[in-house]
């Protein structure tokens, strides 16, 4: 007699077995079924049963979320243009012609030594492994022959074939080679010298250069400067053979970037701190006898950003090319190009490097406004693409881009407020639909790390631009309205950590305009206290409020959780009611949120909790009582608005109240604990 199946295994084969069998005839159904040349099917005109339909729709599901919150970046995305802008350099590829009496010297003591390769090294190591891999393929392959004597036979009568016809394949591509190198050679005005550049002829160059700026060997020098951008590229490239060692390629790099200003300011006789002078002298006789060089430095410039990969090395370029901003606004494609490529550093991660390529992304753009366009919508995508995920590694590197991106912004407010307007139309459009439907694919678009940075990010332009502009002023409500329609669509205790960003985001708009928001309801309406307090688990869980929007169900009766929440809680609040401590109204703001606190701190279980949540509510009740006596004993009326505005006036320019204190201590707090 068979041995009945147990409890567990029963369960797993109703659970799998049979819709596994049930998937496989569908799906062996679906694939027999013969479609005719019009696409519909032979049964049933093309369309699947019911029962199919569904199954492929519930197959899907997961793929279609995933679609939808991929796609959302590019709906809030700005268009951009994706021509190439290259013209302005298109003449200047090749070398320029050299002065032949030029001195070039050979290190004595270094010419029995074989040039040293960036990425020679590795070309070895790879080598290496080759060779390994091919000797023990030949063993494999010799002793193939000897167990099959018909086998080796077979490979004999075909060598010779395989042989001469692999030799007509190489004469062929030799002669595509000779063909090629004979045009490249007859389009170069300027063949490069196969001669070798040597640690002291450099230094020779240099010295001549620094002496006299008109030296024929500054040609020589830029001639240079284009191998070593290139250097490294191939290991049978001009440029890895002219190039002795890597110390000559740092030191004609160094020389070139930290110099190249100066010895051009020179050439046209500009002033160190005269860079309008530079726009003038564009149709002038100097500039037409230096423009070569110019070109030649600007697009070897190019060519190092785009090939360097080292964030240390490229912040030194970048530092040391911010001198020579002023020439590539000289050339707006030029400028066009270097920008795509300083927006990609910008968006890297690497602090150093990102905060030199915006310093260089903003002296680019002060001296080309016209540029202004494709940094503000270049930008905006970057920083919509880079937050897309967050986490405790890069949430200071998105707050950094979002500051710098607002600070771009800010250039021009009145076209920055257009964009503003149009983003936030986007933002209210993606809202409404939820709010419509309020289905899982919808509400995807709005729980997701760049819809809530989209938010912030114009929260912050609008604070810092909100006086100079009447369409950025008029954003306020649009925004204050998505946020509290945000929070209405994502409630309960798992979007705590959103809802606080969202109380902070409201704080923010409310400091900047003193506009009244009722930040305590986002707060207290997803405390659900009972859920909280009644079962607390007591392991030790990492939680970081900063990286979350929602917290996973495994947590929420952490011990740690419910700390975080109430400490965050208070932070949040305190900034609240210190913005409001000293106005007329505060007993009537602080009123509904003590009765919550008490209620909160009655339920609570955690002792640890108890003492902040104490220090919070004496200190709004003291504050309370506080404006509560000074209003009694003023004689003007609600309506005199003046006479509102100038209310505690004195203690609030003075700041000893003892809730401004309070809010400071927290703030404190909040700072050493790294949130």
């Amino acid at each position: 007699m068979a041995k009945k199946l147990g409890k567990k295994a029963r369960k797993f084969a109703h659970k799998h077995l049979q819709g596994g069998a049930k998937r496989s005839r569908k799906l062996r159904s679906h694939f027999n079924r013969r479609t005719r040349k019009d696409g519909k099917g032979r049964e049933d005109g093309g369309r699947l049963d019911g029962d199919g339909d569904e199954e492929m729709r519930r197959s899907d599901s997961t793929m279609n979320t995933n679609d939808d919150v991929a796609t959302l970046v590019n709906s809030l995305e700005f268009p951009e243009d994706e021509n190439e802008f290259d013209g302005d350099l298109s003449d200047s590829d090749g070398y320029l012609s050299e002065d032949p009496e030029c001195p070039y010297y050979s290190d004595s003591e270094d010419g029995n030594v074989l040039k040293d390769c960036i990425v020679q090294d590795g070309l070895d190591g790879q080598n290496n492994d080759m060779n390994l891999a091919v000797k023990k393929q030949k063993k494999k392959l010799k002793k193939l022959l000897d167990k099959d004597p018909e086998f080796a036979n077979f490979l004999g009568k075909w060598e010779s074939e395989l042989v001469s016809h692999e030799s007509n394949e190489d004469s062929d591509e030799q002669d595509e080679m000779d063909s090629g190198d004979d045009g490249v050679d007859a389009g170069d005005k300027n063949p490069p010298s196969d001669k070798i550049l040597t640690s002291k002829t450099i230094s020779e160059w240099c010295q001549l250069v620094s002496k006299d700026p008109k030296a024929p060997a500054l040609r020589n020098l830029l001639n240079a400067f284009w191998d070593a951008c290139r250097f490294g590229l191939h290991s049978n490239s001009l440029s890895m053979q002219r190039l002795q060692s890597t110390e000559v390629f740092y030191q004609i790099i160094a020389f070139i970037l930290s110099e190249a200003d100066n010895i051009f300011r020179a050439l046209l006789d500009i002033p160190d701190d005269d860079k309008g002078k530079l726009m003038n002298l564009r149709n002038g006789q100097k500039w037409q006898d230096v423009e070569p060089l110019i070109k030649s430095y600007l697009r070897n410039c190019l060519d190092l950003l785009s090939q360097l990969t080292d964030n240390q090395i490229l912040t030194n370029v970048l530092t040391r090319l911010r001198a020579s901003a002023v020439y590539f606004s000289a050339y707006p494609s030029a400028s066009r190009r270097l920008l795509k490529i300083l927006i990609h550093f910008w968006a890297s991660g690497d602090q150093s490097l990102s905060l030199s390529s915006f310093l260089m992304i903003r002296e680019v753009v002060s001296l080309l406004p016209d540029c202004l366009d494709l940094c503000l919508t270049k930008g905006y995508n970057t920083y919509l693409s880079s937050s897309k995920l967050v986490d405790n590694r890069n949430i200071k590197n998105i707050e950094f881009f979002m500051n710098c991106l607002v600070e771009l912004y800010s250039l021009d407010v009145q076209k920055s407020g257009e964009r503003a307007a149009t983003s936030v139309g986007q933002l209210s459009a993606i809202l409404r639909q939820a709010s419509k439907t309020k289905e899982k694919e919808d509400l995807l678009k709005i729980d997701n790390w760049q819809y809530i940075n989209c938010i912030n990010l114009w929260v912050r332009f609008i604070c810092v631009n909100h006086k100079d502009c009447h369409n950025v002023h008029s954003l306020f409500s649009s925004v204050a309205q998505i946020i509290r329609g945000v929070a209405y669509l994502l409630p309960g205790m798992r979007y705590l950590p959103l809802r606080l960003k969202l109380a902070q985001m409201l704080n923010e708009l409310s400091n900047c305009n003193q506009m009244f928001f009722p930040v305590p309801s986002l707060i207290f309406g997803c405390l659900e206290f009972r859920e909280i307090f009644q079962k607390a688990q007591t392991e030790k869980t990492n939680i970081h409020f900063s990286s979350l929007l929602k917290v996973p169900r495994n947590l929420l009766k952490s011990r740690d959780f419910q700390e975080q929440c109430i400490l965050s809680a208070i932070e949040v609040l305190s900034a609240h009611f210190a913005q409001w401590s000293y106005h007329v109204s505060f007993p009537e703001v602080a009123t509904i949120p003590l009765i919550l606190l008490k209620r909160l701190h009655e339920q609570t279980t955690i002792d640890s909790l108890h003492r902040p949540l104490k220090r919070l509510i004496d200190q709004v009740s003291e504050n309370r009582d506080f404006v509560q006596r000074k209003r009694e004993v003023v004689s003007f009326s609600p309506n005199d608005m003046s006479s509102v505005e100038s209310f505690l006036e004195e203690e609030k320019m003075s700041g000893n109240a003892s809730f401004t204190q309070y809010y400071e201590s927290v703030s404190k707090n909040r700072q050493s604990r790294g949130n």
